[in-house]
């Protein structure tokens, strides 16, 4: 199945349930970070959720949030439709 996501300032995409943000984001061309390439050891690739619903928060994130609904692109999955704002951290 698939959803729309939006992140703020991008045209909707359709996305794959399932799918990562990371992924997502490298599949549409929308400049997402990845400086330790997707495995949860950074925060370059942190977004916000506006609205809509992801995957639940696994424990490899929780180090890398600094506020309600941050989560790491990396990890957070496509589980239906959803607007995003990318957060980066540095």
């Amino acid at each position: 199945m698939k959803f729309a996501i939006r992140f703020e300032g991008y045209p909707a995409v359709e996305v794959e349930e399932g799918t990562s943000l990371l992924e997502a984001c490298d599949d549409h061309k929308i400049p997402m970070e990845s400086a330790c390439g997707g495995f949860a050891a950074c925060n370059s690739c942190r977004v916000r959720l506006v609205e809509g619903s992801l995957s639940p928060i696994l424990e490899e994130e929780l180090a890398f949030l600094e506020s309600p609904g941050q989560r790491l692109g990396c990890q957070a999955r496509v589980c239906g439709p959803a607007v995003l704002a990318l957060e980066p951290g540095i």
